[in-house]
């Protein structure tokens, strides 16, 4: 009777109402079938609890019997959420409330694919009583525990390992002041005094302060130059403890072709059984003597690194190379009042942050690459490591070799005037020719991998079991 007088009502009705209909209709709900599959579920929990309570009497057991009305009252609550729906079920997100496993059960359901439960391993307890053999560990003291807390403060500076921080704990150094002095600075290498000074290491550059920094270098150099974000940013994460910059230049340079002959290839270094690249840029004797010769490569000092130092963006250099400056910058301030006319705080402010190491502080690194092998650099630049090693090995199957200037063809026989092919001739027998450089799009289908997004240019995507799936990654 209540059932029709509920359902002959035109008026809405209350929560309470509502739930009356539900309960003494003989009408089945939208999700009659997956309250039925929950409530055998939880009649067999309940069975089960009760045949474990009667037949053992260690205590352990009888607490591990017990704990299963946790898990009947689990079962409850999420039939009565089920139950409170007036529309079917069709995702677990529908639901709130509902412990993992259940709802992993009820995924399972709605999927049609059959339920496995998650496998576990009864923890053993250890035997407490006392033995000849077991001695009470012995309270640390409270010097103890103060430098286990100043080593772990210390060790967070980048470059500062946990012997380096007990050496300076040893000779008196207690917090990041005392770091700063010169007695400390003394015990430590170039880097690592750079790194303490600034407190490099102690938090993470962000996405936001990437692409601030990436518009503030824009906006003060030349507009012919193109910055790119590369390394971590570019390949989608959110933060990273140091940021790369690429500044792409108009400038006709000469590149370099990988070193040596076809037998050799020097694009991917094999050391203690693993592979490693030679560094993006780098410096050494032969670029170092063709740079000085080129006079388009000292706009990279005159017309990049100079103005970012007079505007206070860069406060100090690790190492600086013809196409490469590594060091310490100062993340800018955006304002809304626009002080310095394009919404960042004053020159005077930024310089005073850098001089009074004051503001947030980030390691950097700033390429300066030729227009013409954006491609190849940017694949370099971006990475990750593996994904490097993999399109290089890629490219070395094909008899090509792909370093950060392009992707090269060996020549046996050339007619050229040109030096360093004639004695690329004259110590190998042939050279190395150019095959694609500016456009990543054009090496990916030379050396026949399908594109690759830079975000998914991670360890993750390679590093999936068998070769077979590898290939599918790529």
């Amino acid at each position: 009777m209540l059932s029709t007088l509920l359902k002959n009502r035109t008026t809405s009705y209350t929560p309470l109402a509502r739930a009356c209909l539900r309960r003494y209709s003989t009408s089945p709900g939208p999700n009659e079938e997956l309250i039925q599959v929950l409530s055998r579920c939880k009649s067999r929990r309940s069975n089960a609890a009760r045949m474990l309570t009667s037949i053992l009497d260690m205590e352990e057991e009888k607490a591990s019997a017990s704990s299963n009305s946790y898990k009947l009252l689990a079962y409850s609550k999420a039939i009565s959420a089920i139950g409170r729906l007036p529309e079917q079920v069709r995702s677990v997100e529908q639901l709130e409330g509902i412990g993992p496993r259940i709802a992993k059960r009820i995924d399972a359901y709605l999927s049609g694919t059959p339920y496995e439960p998650p496998r576990t391993r009864k923890a053993k307890i250890p035997d407490a009583s006392p033995t000849k053999h077991t001695k009470p560990k012995p309270a640390k003291t409270l010097e103890e525990l103060r430098r286990e807390q100043v080593v772990s403060l210390l060790s967070g500076v980048s470059g500062l390992g946990s012997s380096k921080a007990n050496t300076l704990y040893d000779a008196g150094c207690r917090s990041f002041q005392d770091l700063r002095a010169p007695k400390f600075l003394q015990m430590l290498g170039r880097s690592q005094q750079v790194n303490a000074q600034y407190m490099i290491g102690l938090d993470r550059l962000t996405r936001e302060q990437a692409s601030t920094v990436r518009d503030f270098v824009a906006q003060n150099i030349s507009s012919k130059y193109t910055v790119l974000l590369s390394g971590d940013f570019r390949r989608g994460t959110a933060s990273a403890q140091r940021i790369a910059l690429v500044v792409l230049h108009p400038q006709a340079t000469d590149i370099f072709p990988p070193e040596g002959s076809p037998s050799i290839d020097s694009t991917v270094i094999q050391k203690n059984r693993y592979d490693r690249l030679p560094s993006p840029f780098a410096s050494h004797p032969e670029t170092t003597v063709k740079f000085k010769v080129l006079p388009d490569t000292a706009t990279f000092s005159t017309e990049i690194i100079s103005p970012l130092e007079c505007r206070g963006l860069l406060a100090t250099a690790i190492a600086v190379g013809p196409q490469k400056w590594d060091g310490i910058i100062r993340v800018p301030k955006r304002t809304e009042t626009e002080k310095d006319g394009n919404g960042w705080e004053t020159r005077t402010e930024r310089i005073q942050g850098v001089q009074q190491h004051e503001g947030q502080f980030f390691s950097a690194e700033i390429y300066y690459v030729p227009r013409q092998c954006a491609g190849a650099s940017l694949i370099a630049l971006t990475g990750d490591l593996q994904f490097n090693i993999a399109i290089r090995r890629a490219a070395s199957r094909l008899g090509l070799r792909l370093n950060e200037y392009g992707l090269w063809r060996w020549r046996v026989v050339a007619t050229t005037d040109e030096i360093d092919k004639q004695r690329s001739i004259e110590q190998h027998g042939g050279y190395w020719e150019l095959v694609a450089s500016e456009k990543e799009e054009d090496i990916f289908e030379a050396v026949g991998m399908e594109w690759v997004a830079p975000e998914r240019r991670n360890f993750a995507n390679l590093n999936v079991g068998s070769k077979k799936r590898k290939t599918e990654a790529l």
